[in-house]
């Protein structure tokens, strides 16, 4: 008897909320924050990055510092432009749809859409009350997050982690309604009502054998993508091009570049690579939720990171970093977490 999505969720970790996944580690964090005598020692990682990059992140202001050629064409939208100020703004900027916009802070993937016409986007814009970030939408046929650190004195770096990502999709079979399809779909049980409403007028219709529909161009987890181990992909070259890129990031020293590439030829070479998004220590080593992953060998990664956090941190504090005071850690957090009752 195959059992309900809500039981079998929890023999599999990468469906696991996030709190009680990471709860058998909260141990080692607070080991780790004894022995740095602070609390807020992350921040200390990323000294460019507000809170070390643990959460309430500025997507724009990280991408600004990255050579233009390794980002999409975008911009800020500020709160409350309407649909012909940005339309104008593409313009300016010299590109048009199909294009995503995201919460310009935010994390998971929370708010992220791919917007096709004009109409699309003042449906979006309407439903915004946040900065915006405006991004052309780039349509290379590989996306992945590589884990890339390096150290402020000793000058060690390296990739620690690689995911590939695989869309939700599904493939019809001659005989199946679209319906059918992504309701059998395991990675698309928590997005089916809004599944029906983005393919309403193909709901019902049976999908020809052979043909394939991508249900989710985002790639995160929670949108029903597949993380798989790439780890595989880490070789000396691509550490050579991920040291490139990082170079002129001053003050940032740990986190996972976001990227689409047209190849993996392309990506050894440091060439056609799009880095969508650049996260702090917020980042997790995601290739740990290949459903082939152990859930011992995952912990291990997740121990692994963040040591990394903390020996970095050392190594900025020698330089004389400070770690940001704890309670503004803590309101900082509680602002993030609940904008509006930080408001009133």
């Amino acid at each position: 008897m195959k059992l309900p999505f809500i039981l079998s969720k929890w023999f599999h970790f990468e469906f696991w909320p996030f709190w009680i996944f990471y709860f058998p580690v909260y141990g080692y964090g607070i080991y780790l924050a004894i022995k740095a005598r602070s609390f807020s020692y992350f921040t200390a990682t990323n000294p460019s990055m507000k809170f070390g990059g643990a959460f309430g992140m500025d997507k724009m202001k990280m991408l600004d510092f990255i050579d233009n050629k390794y980002i999409p064409k975008g911009f800020l939208s500020i709160k409350d432009e309407n649909t012909e100020t940005v339309c104008a703004k593409m313009a300016e900027h010299e590109f048009d749809f199909p294009i995503v916009c995201k919460p310009n802070v935010g994390e998971r993937g929370i708010g992220v859409e791919k917007i096709d016409t004009k109409q699309d986007l003042n449906l979006f814009l309407q439903t915004k009350n946040e900065d915006i970030l405006v991004q052309e939408f780039i349509d290379f046929p590989i996306e992945l997050g590589v884990f890339y650190h390096r150290f402020p004195i000793s000058s060690k770096d390296g990739i620690t982690s690689i995911v590939r990502k695989e869309f939700l999709k599904i493939t019809g079979n001659g005989k199946s309604r679209f319906s059918e399809l992504v309701t059998e779909n395991v990675r698309a049980k928590s997005r089916i009502s809004y599944l029906k409403k983005k393919y309403h007028s193909k709901w019902n219709q049976i999908v020809p054998s052979g043909i394939t529909y991508k249900l989710e161009p985002i790639g995160n987890h929670n949108r029903g993508t597949k993380f798989l181990d790439g780890n595989r992909l880490i070789n000396d070259r691509l550490v050579n091009v991920f040291r490139k890129i990082a170079q002129p990031l001053d003050g940032y020293y740990y986190g996972r570049f976001d990227l689409k590439v047209n190849s993996l030829e392309d990506l050894y070479n440091g060439n056609n690579i799009k880095i969508i998004e650049l996260n702090g220590t917020n980042s997790e080593p995601a290739h740990i939720y290949d459903p082939d992953y152990s859930l011992f060998k995952a912990y291990q990664e997740i121990i692994k990171h963040m040591k990394l956090v903390f020996e970095i941190s050392q190594e900025n504090r020698k330089l004389g970093v400070k770690p940001e005071p704890f309670r503004d850690v803590l309101s900082g957090l509680f602002k993030h977490l609940f904008p509006g009752k930080s408001k009133k």
